[in-house]
């Protein structure tokens, strides 16, 4: 049945009492008013409706009755859609935004059934207003490894609740005076999550306000002045019980722009796809020729390695940068809410796993846990473990790299090819840059390039690494400040993909030694940066047992032809060493000789 026929075959069931809430709802689309309250258009006919005059659509007449009867139909259809609908955009917009508060991480933690809203989880976190990009000319070591992502060029720090009264309602940013702001930081920094926080502020705390949610990635080339017409308010639409936008509510809509009482967060500029140049270029074109966005205030969160990448063309925004949570008091807050949502007998799981941290020796992974995404890697992995962590530090890691790729999955899907490549490349910039370097973990741009190409290459694994955060820009050299710093996610990772890259344990201590050095060979067993890669070598599942044990055992019988500080130190070494290698067959024996030692230093000191 075409359309035609089928309007005919609906006004046939209005005249003989048969129509139901469907035909109404097929003639309330098909019918629209073009002169006056005498002329309609019904699908391809236009129609004379005239007090007493027959009514002609298609080969039909219809008489007397019957045309009062639908001329009455169709009056009354006409009134419906031409109703001023009175939409209360403040309560849409509230009721919208509650569907976005969800945590990044649920898809990789819903297989087990834990989800979160923000609220759940969400630890305030400050931010930095920033003058330039930090310049960069001294290294840190693993156990502070979140001070190479520290600004030290800045204007101001702002806690939480700081930053959203004074910038946001008090307007008193520097270039934009509130209408202009950018949220920048590091992968798993926690950026969607306080803009999230953002819109919810806004939404409550700012009167009449239209806040408007965006993740960027959804527009898949799309201008956004043009989703926001034509998908979100379609959603709005919906919402209010119609089928699609009528013109009134496109014109309500605008209207909220031009009372200057719409907010647009944007989320993860990084994630938008751009025809020609950057997306940063991209979104300032649609800013500056969209009649509605300039009218918008607008909040936006960026990964800092597009931020500072280059050019940027949102020179107008005023940029804040996340601040990492403080330890132990936000990662211990943060722990608690994490667990304390699940049920009342994890509540004491996160309390094992605080007290874990505060142990002796769990320096870096304290300071790795700083970084909001990281933190959540580790609650989860303890909760697979019910209140333990994987045997070996290198199983740890390892695992964090696997969670990571699913994490980064819906923005920058890889393929095993890629990972594969990406991950054997980084493995040899770590070992070399810890081997020779004189700033082992503040890597040069130009030393990058030698492992992984320029950023820009097509299929450049530098670009490749930028784009998931494997590498991050953490400034401008000091001596160049044309010329980037990089370092990895945290450089525990550094030492992590280093140990990976390392096929035979004489990289450590040559195979061939008997009780002299052996010419033009290094022994990094008695280097300290090459302590934690060794540790993490040990603990490698892809390593065969007897190779370990073989160091080991090379490192219990080192000799160093006086048996004097060096046969100590490859001793104590292999003590730490066999924490990191399971079952090993010699452990008590190793460990008796060290308490046997150490009662003899207590005796002889007391002589």
């Amino acid at each position: 049945m075409t359309r035609s026929d089928e309007l005919v075959s609906i006004l046939d069931r209005i005249l003989n009492g048969s129509r139901d809430e469907g035909d109404v709802a097929i003639l309330r689309q098909s019918l629209k008013a073009i002169g006056g309250q005498n002329v309609v258009q019904l699908g391809k006919y236009n129609v004379s409706i005239g007090e007493g005059k027959d009514i002609h659509i298609g080969d039909k007449v219809y008489q007397g009755a019957d045309a009062q009867t639908i001329r009455s139909i169709f009056l009354e259809v006409l009134s419906q859609n031409t109703r001023q609908l009175e939409i209360d955009w403040h309560n849409i917009n509230q009721a919208m935004l509650s569907e976005q508060q969800r945590l990044t991480t649920n898809p990789l933690t819903s297989g087990e059934g834990i989800t979160y809203r923000t609220e759940q989880v969400y630890v305030p976190l400050g931010l930095v207003e920033r003058k330039k990009p930090t310049r960069r000319r001294e290294d840190v070591s693993p156990e502070q490894g979140s001070e190479l992502y520290r600004e030290t060029e800045i204007t101001q720090t702002f806690e939480h609740q700081q930053f959203l009264e004074q910038v946001l309602r008090q307007r008193q940013s520097p270039k934009s005076q509130g209408r202009r702001i950018a949220i920048i930081g590091e992968p798993g920094a926690g950026k969607t999550t306080l803009l999230q926080q953002i819109a919810q502020w806004v939404s409550v705390e700012m009167g009449q306000s239209v806040v408007i949610w965006v993740s960027l990635a959804d527009l898949r080339l799309r201008e956004l002045e043009s989703y926001l017409l034509e998908v979100w308010l379609q959603a709005v639409a919906r919402k209010v019980g119609q089928a699609e936008a009528s013109t009134q509510i496109k014109d309500d809509f605008v209207a909220q722009f031009n009372q200057g009482l719409v907010w647009l967060l944007l989320d993860g500029v990084d994630e938008m796809q751009a025809t020609v140049g950057n997306p940063l270029a991209e979104i300032e074109r649609q800013i500056r020729t969209g009649t509605l966005l300039q009218q918008a205030r607008i909040v936006l969160s960026c990964r800092l390695n597009l931020w500072d990448g280059g050019s940027n063309a949102l020179d107008s925004f005023d940029n804040y940068r996340t601040l990492e949570f403080s330890y132990p008091q936000q990662v211990e807050q943060f722990i608690g809410n994490w667990f304390g949502y699940l049920s009342s007998a994890e509540t004491q799981t996160g309390q094992r796993l605080c007290a874990a941290l505060r142990e002796s020796g769990k320096e870096r992974i304290r300071d790795l846990v700083k970084n909001p995404l990281r933190l959540t890697l580790l609650c989860f992995n303890w909760y697979l473990g019910e209140g333990k962590l994987p045997q070996t530090k290198a199983a740890l890691y390892e695992q964090f790299v696997v969670d990571f790729y699913k994490w980064k999955k819906g923005q920058f899907a890889t393929t095993g090819e890629q990972r594969k490549r990406l991950n054997a490349a980084l493995g040899e910039l770590a070992r070399e840059a810890i081997d020779k370097e004189a700033t082992r973990f503040r890597l040069r741009q130009e030393f990058v390039c030698e492992y992984l190409g320029e950023p820009d290459d097509a299929d450049s694994l530098f670009g490749l690494a930028l784009r998931l955060g494997w590498l991050n820009k953490v400034g401008v050299d000091a001596d160049n400040p044309r010329k980037g710093v990089y370092a990895f996610f945290h450089p525990t990772f550094q030492e992590y993909f280093a140990a990976c890259d390392i096929d035979d344990w004489d990289f450590f201590l040559p195979r061939n030694h008997v009780n002299k050095p052996v010419e033009a060979k290094k022994y990094q067993i008695f280097e300290p940066q090459w302590k934690e890669v060794i540790l993490l070598w040990l603990g490698r599942e892809d390593v065969k047992k007897e190779e370990k044990e073989a160091f080991i055992k090379a490192l219990v019988e080192f000799e160093d032809g006086c048996r004097g500080l060096y046969f100590f130190r490859a001793y104590f070494l292999t003590a730490v060493g066999i924490t990191e290698q399971e079952n090993y067959s010699k452990t008590d024996e190793i460990v008796a000789q060290i308490i046997q030692w150490y009662f003899l230093s207590e005796f002889l000191s007391r002589q």
